[in-house]
């Protein structure tokens, strides 16, 4: 199950701001958010990068998904924000989530999408190609699944005392309280963050080790450039 901490409900900007549906940045004129809006789009446009066969795509889905579902364990511990990492060509990256990316850096060599909200696990089921992406099947009818919507908060003080308690609800009210906030958290609850980085190394002799074009996914690599689902 992928989650993360329990977080207050987001507090809606004033009614003379502008906000952008996506990452939440505040804008004081809709000329703004405008402006924001087509340097999003820019993003998604880019050049230069290598044409992927359809059936290289398809594959590298196929793998994504699997790594995914590594992660979604059987065990009700397990629960929390989870980090998915694997090589990953800049040219693959583009070629799957270009129309999705929010964030592009090319002095950092990073780009991000972000998903949330109620269709954020049927864009990532069309993007990938899947349905269960998000989902692992065990015997018995078992399921661990991944979390792209804030849990509704369960009411104590409910008229209602037949309302059964969301166990899940409780876990995360559980893992809230014994939570210690060291720094603010980089994606919120509900959230999900697909992140590309570009890797760079240079050894002590001096030789620079790169992935060129062809670059991956995982925070773990070092010698490569790569994509981050959160």
């Amino acid at each position: 199950m992928i989650t993360v901490p329990h977080t207050p409900p987001h507090t809606p900007p004033p009614s003379n701001f502008f906000l952008c549906s996506t990452c939440g940045r505040q804008f004081k004129s809709s000329r703004g958010l405008t402006q924001h809006t087509r340097v999003i789009k820019k993003y998604n446009q880019r050049q230069g990068l290598d044409d992927v066969p359809a059936n290289t795509i398809s594959e590298f889905k196929e793998i994504l998904v699997m790594e995914i579902h590594k992660k979604l364990v059987l065990n009700f511990r397990s629960m929390g924000k989870k980090l998915v990492s694997i090589p990953c060509p800049e040219s693959i990256f583009f070629s799957i989530f270009s129309g999705h990316i929010h964030y592009y850096s090319k002095a950092k060599g990073n780009y991000k999408c972000i998903f949330h909200g109620d269709s954020a696990y049927q864009i990532l089921s069309e993007i990938l190609n899947s349905d269960q992406w998000g989902k692992k099947g065990y015997s018995q009818k078992q399921e661990t699944y991944v979390v792209c919507l804030n849990p509704t908060p369960w009411n104590s003080n409910s008229h209602d005392q037949s309302e059964e308690i969301d166990p899940l609800e409780q876990l995360i009210h559980q893992q809230s309280k014994n939570y210690k906030k060291t720094r603010r958290p980089k994606f919120s609850h509900g959230e999900i963050l697909v992140e590309w980085k570009k890797r760079v190394s240079r050894e002590i002799n001096g030789n620079l080790c790169t992935a060129g074009v062809k670059k991956k996914i995982n925070k773990k690599l070092k010698l490569v450039n790569t994509l981050y689902i959160n």
